[in-house]
């Protein structure tokens, strides 16, 4: 019997604690540790001390979309990497597996890294997510916005239409989902491509949602090569997305296959779930990952 992959999961969370407790539960074995950013706008779980695999990060305010959600994932890889697991799994305090443990040690075990990434813009909108200026200040989605946000906001478009950024620091630009599974060497090397070309961090610290285009990028403009997919469903059929998962996404999570955003791999991991999603936790766990 071949040993378990050694897997550090790494959580950005910042509300429904009772949900991450039993994200945590699901996971939890004797070969994986957990490595928890709490956001700084939230309190801290008071509800996993029980828990003795677990460490959390240096904490900062994170914000919607901004750099900081991306330097919060940053601050977690070069946390894990010291303790040197054979893989790092990303996670948000939202997501759930809806397959066993055992599926994914298995698939693991094949080797490779489970990122999707696809080469060039995938719209003139998501091209302006880097070209473009974007403040890491406040929440976006706040509805009935302060004065002082819609100032910043006016100020972005300025700045954006005066000074876009033209000089991309790579020769190709890759998008991808958020949300990865990597080989010890491909987060190693990561962390120190950063090191080495602090120009990177000083581009994309004004853009939005870069945590979906800085890793992709340096992933393939690298050479690291057998790129498999991601392994986490979501559904962006609702706008604002994601949609959270209900019960109509229980009909395709019986499927043997159910594929990920890219459909370039099958899902092990679900998002996103909420405080009212425990029925749906209960169900799955009893009959799909029993």
């Amino acid at each position: 019997m071949m040993d378990k992959i050694n897997i550090a999961y790494l959580i950005t969370a910042y509300h429904n604690y009772g949900h991450l407790e039993k994200l945590i539960r699901a996971l939890q074995d004797t070969n994986v540790y957990f490595y928890i950013h709490i956001d700084k706008n939230s309190e801290m779980p008071t509800n996993l001390n029980q828990f003795t695999n677990i460490k959390f990060i240096k904490r900062h305010k994170v914000w919607w979309a901004g750099w900081s959600h991306q330097k919060a994932i940053f601050n977690l890889m070069a946390a894990a990497v010291k303790d040197n697991y054979d893989y790092y799994a990303l996670l948000s305090g939202s997501d759930y597996p809806i397959r066993s443990n055992e599926f994914l040690y298995n698939k693991l075990q094949q080797g490779g890294e489970f990122i999707s990434i696809k080469e060039g813009f995938p719209s003139d909108l998501k091209r302006g997510w880097i070209t473009n200026f974007y403040f890491d200040l406040f929440y976006r989605r706040k509805p009935n916005k302060p004065i002082w946000i819609k100032i910043l906001l006016r100020l972005e478009k300025k700045i954006s239409l005066y000074f876009p950024k033209k000089n991309f620091p790579f020769k190709k630009v890759f998008f991808g989902p958020t949300w990865w599974i990597l080989t010890h060497s491909t987060v190693r090397y990561i962390l120190d491509f950063l090191n080495s070309n602090r120009h990177y961090e000083r581009f994309f610290k004004n853009s939005f949602c870069c945590e979906e285009i800085l890793i992709p990028t340096i992933i393939g403009n690298s050479g690291i090569t057998n790129i498999k997919g991601n392994l986490t469903y979501v559904d962006w059929s609702v706008h604002p997305g994601p949609a959270f998962v209900s019960k109509k996404h229980l009909a395709i999570f019986e499927n043997d296959f159910v594929q990920n955003e890219y459909g370039d791999n099958v899902a092990f991991f679900a998002r996103k779930f909420d405080k009212e999603s425990e029925a749906l936790l209960d169900f799955i766990d009893l009959n799909f990952r029993a």
